[in-house]
């Protein structure tokens, strides 16, 4: 997935209903260009989503109720519900009822003047130009509300996911780091429970002598004898 920061001007249609621009057809951080007549609203319409920070563990901020294309942009409506509508009680009122209040003033003040859209780059080519991508077409997951200055140029930033299945690109370096980090646990692990085995079978191995339980100690010569035969059965067969 990637997540796209842009400048939106919060435009109150009718009461408590904003409608934000999340998208436009400028290059961003990266050098990348959403085409906004590419913007594929099916998964979305089945379960509009404005959140907090791309917070998919969090209750949503706000009810995506209209959307769409003009000219170059992708636009959406958003409704914030009141405390009371959130809550069976008002006066004792839950924090995610307070939020999505808090929030609704904050872009009707300013406070608050950018969102970040979230989305699958499904067909893209190269842009010579910026050394980025052009987002031919491109799948909208959800959009949310961020904390950042209004300057598009400053709040350009990406994570990308090019590919199939929206299967998300991390940096190799990073990727190298951790798949390193989880060998080396396995390796002591394994380490650890192969130590263990040993202390195990040494000391089946000394209550055998001292019981001096004969078939045990016969199967353990057996068991090396033929370990010893595979040994160098393997040596005859690499030579």
């Amino acid at each position: 997935m990637k997540k796209g920061i842009f400048n939106t001007k919060a435009e109150e249609l009718d009461e408590r209903t904003v409608r934000f621009k999340i998208s436009s057809e400028v290059v961003d951080r990266d050098g990348d260009t959403l085409i906004a007549k590419g913007c594929d609203f099916t998964n979305f319409a089945k379960n509009p989503q404005f959140l907090s920070f791309h917070n998919y563990h969090e209750y949503p901020l706000g009810i995506p109720k209209n959307w769409g294309v003009e000219g170059d942009s992708v636009y959406c409506d958003v409704y914030f519900p009141t405390v009371e509508e959130l809550s069976t009680d008002p006066e004792q009122a839950s924090e995610k009822a307070k939020l999505v209040d808090f929030t609704y003033h904050c872009y009707q003040t300013g406070m608050l003047n950018a969102v970040s859209v979230g989305f699958i780059a499904k067909e893209t080519e190269p842009d010579t130009k910026t050394g980025g991508f052009i987002v031919k077409n491109w799948e909208l997951l959800e959009f949310s509300a961020v904390a950042v200055p209004a300057n598009q140029d400053a709040i350009a930033q990406a994570v990308k996911s090019f590919g199939d299945n929206g299967k998300q690109i991390v940096d190799p370096t990073e990727r190298c780091i951790e798949l390193e980090k989880q060998l080396e646990a396995c390796h002591k692990t394994i380490k650890e429970q192969a130590e263990i085995l040993l202390g195990v079978k040494k000391d089946l191995k000394e209550v055998a002598i001292i019981l001096d339980d004969e078939e045990y100690i016969k199967l353990e010569a057996e068991k090396e004898i033929t370990l010893e035969d595979e040994k160098l059965d393997e040596i005859e067969i690499t030579d």
